[in-house]
């Protein structure tokens, strides 16, 4: 068996495995249980797609074609936009923190 490929979750390894056995890859997910053991905190990385040590070529083809027809990942832009957000909002705060007690305080 060959690992050939490691998803950001259980669900997008399963997702794999499903379009690779709809061409005739037998596939199997590996280590989508472990997330679990981590709680909440995100777990990235655990989840693999594997398949027979003939089928490897192939179904490399196959997830490049399907990584190649999704859109652009805009995850890092929603990040850097709630982050900026979340620093505007803690600036804000904070005056209006030490406004209040400056007020409270006379």
């Amino acid at each position: 068996m060959k690992c050939v490929f490691r998803a950001r979750d259980g669900i997008e390894a399963h997702m794999l495995a499903d379009l690779l056995e709809q061409v005739g890859i037998m596939a199997q997910v590996q280590g989508d249980m472990l997330q679990g053991a981590v709680g909440e905190l995100p777990a990235a990385g655990l989840a693999s797609v594997w398949v027979a040590e003939s089928d490897e070529a192939r179904a490399r083809e196959v997830i490049a074609d399907f990584e190649a027809s999704q859109p652009a990942d805009t995850q890092d832009s929603r990040r850097q936009a709630t982050q900026g957000s979340f620093t505007r909002g803690l600036l804000l705060g904070m005056v209006i923190g030490a406004l209040l007690v400056l007020f409270l305080l006379r």
